[in-house]
């Protein structure tokens, strides 16, 4: 039977991991950023008969008293992957186009295909920083620029007067995505929020629970814009597209934001010495203010063998990341608990020797 389909759905590649892959729970995972830690033991369940605040205000309210906002700066997602759906879905006008900055996250890519927008990419330097110039050269056809900062998968931040270069002179809205924004305040960086407070009216800032806060599973993520851009937002969400489960842990985890940046200081200390520990190994590694970072295996080692070995012999799971202009080569390593870095620089040792 000959179904309709469109074209842009009949030619998608949906984003993949290794949780398709590696079904189980024998593995170790290190490949996909997530906290090795849950940040919280479940709340209280709330309850379950009615349907939850369709704008989850508590959580709002709580959120943006920390960043010296107000509720309306403010909207919550299923994950900050369904806000980068629905910022596609807003903003993007017929006949034009989505931009970023690669390699990057790959879910922009997916979120455009589905609404059949082209995606195009400027490659970042040799130095994997945002070429500027020649972003904003580009994009006079493109009405979102998404922006990871600090950037999966190389783990660097964009500097405060790039992206503010970015926001004056793009004409349409500039969506930061800072999943990891956590790891960068840790490090003194300021974040984009910091500019819509500022009043940059085409400027989006996302944030999630998935990486500092411990919280992947519960799909949490939010939105910081100015009242008009994040009016738009509340406009098309779905009803209740954050359950009441998630909005009660997503306060508890909040009320303990001390525990979440206890366990940032941790884990950037055990990837110093994962770091130190792959340098020593002869990898070139490439430093990040993250909780994941790049390697690039000794000459003459692949790093497609490298994943197949680890993963097949040793069950531990790292990612590959898809070979570009400015990186060929390279596996991004996500920092776990103690046995687990050891087993991993155990397991390298082994394998770059032999």
């Amino acid at each position: 039977m000959n179904l309709p389909l469109p074209y842009n759905i009949a030619a998608l590649e949906p984003y993949t991991s290794a949780r398709s892959l590696c079904k189980g729970d024998s593995w170790t995972f290190m490949d996909a950023n997530e906290s090795p830690v849950p940040g919280i033991e479940l709340p209280s369940l709330p309850s379950l008969n009615r349907y939850p605040d369709p704008t989850a205000d508590r959580l709002r309210d709580a959120i943006a008293a920390t960043f010296s906002a107000s509720r309306e700066n403010l909207v919550l997602g299923n994950g900050s992957d369904e806000l980068i759906d629905l910022c596609v879905r807003a903003f993007v006008r017929p006949g034009r186009e989505v931009m970023s900055a690669g390699p990057t996250y790959g879910v922009y890519a997916v979120c455009s295909a589905v609404q059949g927008v082209p995606y195009r990419t400027v490659s970042l330097t040799k130095k994997l920083l945002v070429d500027v110039p020649a972003l904003l050269g580009e994009s006079a056809r493109a009405d979102i620029l998404f922006l990871c900062s600090p950037n999966n998968p190389t783990g660097l931040s964009l500097p405060r007067a790039d992206l503010a270069r970015i926001v004056r002179e793009f004409r349409g809205i500039v969506v930061v995505d800072e999943a990891y924004g956590e790891f960068a305040d840790d490090a003194g960086i300021p974040s984009a929020i910091k500019m819509v407070k500022e009043g940059a009216e085409n400027l989006v800032v996302l944030r999630t629970f998935s990486k500092a806060f411990g919280a992947a599973g519960i799909r949490l993520g939010y939105a910081v814009g100015s009242r008009f851009l994040i009016g738009v937002l509340l406009r098309i969400k779905p009803p209740y597209n954050v359950n009441a489960l998630t909005q009660a842990v997503g306060l508890a985890l909040w009320d303990k934001r001390e525990d979440m940046q206890k366990r940032v200081t941790g884990l950037k200390r055990a990837k110093t010495s994962l770091m130190e520990a792959c340098a020593a190994l002869g990898c070139i590694v490439i430093p990040s203010v993250t909780n994941f970072f790049l390697i690039l295996p000794p000459e003459g080692k692949s790093a497609d063998g490298l994943l197949r070995r680890l993963r097949d012999e040793e069950r531990i799971v790292l990612r590959r990341i898809a070979d570009t202009p400015v990186l060929t080569n390279a596996l991004r390593i996500t920092v776990g608990m103690k046995e687990q870095n050891l087993n991993l620089i155990s397991a390298l040792t082994y394998l770059l020797s032999s």
